[in-house]
């Protein structure tokens, strides 16, 4: 497959990423690139380590990604997602939430990445769409493009014979899974909608009706997906995807700030499901990297009540170009101090924020806001998320002067922008989840 081109900041790109920047300090789904900063040593050293050759050997890896609040959690997984993109790994990125904890039960684990996969059209570089139905049709027509996949001449094009045959001689260790995928493209090839959405709740791990069951028996899908069959199933959606002629499948699970632990027994099925997760990625998911995004209360507070997983996931060390084994990637030891930091994001917003409302800023005297700004927030005790209060903080400014007039703000009045737009967080903390 062709390798992914760089997005085009376009205006439209531009305003998403300011908008949302601007509302909540949280990344935007797409444009990351053109503003990440801080962390392109640990992204080499995933890329060379795993991306490069280890995992497109078969090879597959576990990752804890740490954080507190405010650290870039979000960010660092949307950047893992975009280099999986870059070397054609097919990506299932799964939001969790207070009231959505799928580790409690395994088919619901399978479900949410069956459910969050995701399909990268790098035409559209504003929209992720998601689910495992949507990435096999996009897989689809990429094979048969530029003819329509309703065209009944479209399932004799070479590359699809060739497809469904890979996939037919496969080794997949469900073989309803394997039959469910390969009936898939022929049912929306030959317009069997009836039985292409019954295999989409099928494969989305989905509840099927009995009506939905008796369709399937007729294209040898004979097996439920179950909490006793959601780890073979999940293996075979690996496998299925490196039979598609991708390097594998990225699992990026971010916890946000909510924690795992939830107390109880469910706490404890919760915690014994993400072990065997991890067990599993390590040894029998070809391809597969499986990262999940925690704060550091997770590793002081919760995996401290259960060995097992203790010990899979601590370590001496935390992940580095020098050392690539270790489970943990902390994201408060980034590649610059946390000024220069700040500095390099408020210097890479500020021609973004130019394209996003079609003008030009005065750069002198708004590098001088940037340097005040980032003084502001470095020496706020009021936080520890700094990175999101400078960033909103910025973006608020620059709207403001682009309306009135332009100006270098002083050293109180950036104090004064930093405390306001703490407060606006705490209301946002104590009111409901924070946003990563």
């Amino acid at each position: 497959m062709a390798q992914n081109a760089p997005l085009p900041l376009n205006p439209r790109l531009a305003r998403q990423i300011i908008e949302v920047l601007g509302q909540s300090g949280t990344p935007p789904p797409r444009g990351i690139a053109y503003y990440n900063v801080g962390n392109e040593e640990l992204l080499s050293a995933m890329e060379k380590h795993y991306f490069s050759s280890y995992l497109a050997d078969g090879g597959a890896v576990f990752k804890l990604v740490v954080g507190d609040y405010g650290a870039g959690k979000s960010h660092f997984l949307y950047c893992l997602r975009d280099l999986a993109w870059k070397h054609q790994f097919a990506v299932s990125k799964v939001d969790l939430s207070p009231k959505e904890n799928p580790y409690d039960d395994q088919r619901r684990i399978y479900a949410a990445v069956a459910a969050n996969l995701l399909w990268n059209d790098p035409q559209d570089a504003t929209e992720d769409e998601r689910g495992l139905a949507r990435f096999l049709l996009g897989t689809l027509r990429r094979l048969i493009a530029p003819m329509d996949p309703d065209d009944p001449a479209a399932m004799n094009q070479p590359e699809v014979r060739a497809t469904l045959e890979t996939l037919k001689i496969t080794p997949i260790d469900s073989l309803s899974y394997q039959h469910a995928v390969i009936a898939y493209f022929e049912c929306v090839m030959t317009r069997r909608e009836l039985l292409t959405d019954s295999l989409t709740r099928w494969l989305h791990g989905d509840e099927v009706s009995a009506e939905d069951l008796r369709n399937l028996r007729t294209v040898g899908v004979t097996e439920k997906i179950t909490k006793n069959n959601a780890f073979k199933m999940l293996r075979s959606l690996c496998q299925m995807v490196r039979a598609l002629s991708y390097g594998g499948l990225v699992l990026l699970f971010d916890e946000g700030d909510r924690m795992l632990s939830i107390g109880g027994k469910a706490e404890k099925v919760s915690t014994d499901n993400l072990r065997e997760v991890i067990d599993r990625c390590r040894e029998d998911l070809p391809g597969a990297m499986f990262a999940y995004a925690v704060p550091p209360s997770f590793l002081k507070e919760t995996i401290t009540k259960y060995e097992a997983l203790h010990q899979r996931v601590n370590a001496p060390m935390v992940f580095s170009r020098r050392n690539p084994f270790s489970p943990i990637i902390n994201l408060e030891t980034l590649d610059m101090p946390e000024r220069d930091l700040l500095r390099q994001i408020g210097e890479k917003l500020l021609p973004i924020f130019e394209i996003a409302f079609d003008l030009q800023l005065d750069h002198p005297t708004q590098l001088a806001n940037i340097d005040q700004l980032v003084s502001a927030a470095a020496e706020s005790y009021l936080s520890t998320n700094q990175r999101r209060l400078f960033i909103k903080s910025l973006v608020a400014e620059w709207f403001q002067q682009s309306q009135t007039a332009e100006y270098v703000i002083d050293a109180e009045y950036a104090q004064t922008i930093i405390r306001n737009e703490n407060r606006a967080l705490d209301v946002l903390a104590d009111g409901e989840q924070r946003p990563y």
